[in-house]
């Protein structure tokens, strides 16, 4: 492994280390997203192995989306979530089939939406942390 390798997978490590549950969530659909842009270029090239390599990556990363929903005490949220990743399970499968990258692209857009929804709780509840630990007295910048 060369210096920019170790370099990358030391920052990728710090960063997942480091994340809330949200980030973690958003973190997993860019994984998605990347995958499966990979997946239509290697369909694009007509390159078959790399596309089923690619979508082999992009379930592993549903997979993982789905295994960590709470059916329990997720109620409403988790369920639709779990259908929307069965949704793009199916989707996938078709359309890697068909190899129609434009219901790829629908599927890694909507990975996408999710993504920055995640992103924006992340937000939402770390500037709600933040506020909440400010005290009186505190000492400002």
């Amino acid at each position: 492994m060369n210096a920019y390798a170790r370099t990358v997978d030391a920052y990728l490590t710090q960063r997942v280390m480091g994340a809330s549950p949200e980030l973690l969530a958003a973190l997993v659909m860019e994984a998605g997203q990347l995958h499966m842009g990979r997946a239509i270029l290697a369909l694009e090239r007509n390159d078959v192995s790399e596309a089923t390599r690619c979508f082999i990556r992009v379930t592993e990363v549903i997979k993982e989306a789905s295994f960590h929903l709470n059916l329990e005490e997720g109620g409403e949220l988790a369920s639709n979530l779990q259908k929307l990743y069965n949704w793009w399970m199916k989707e996938i499968m078709l359309a890697s089939r068909d190899k129609d990258t434009a219901r790829l692209a629908a599927v890694s857009q909507a990975m996408g939406e999710l993504r920055m929804t995640w992103e924006q709780c992340h937000e939402k509840k770390a500037a709600t942390l933040r506020v909440s630990t400010f005290q009186f007295g505190d000492q400002v910048g």
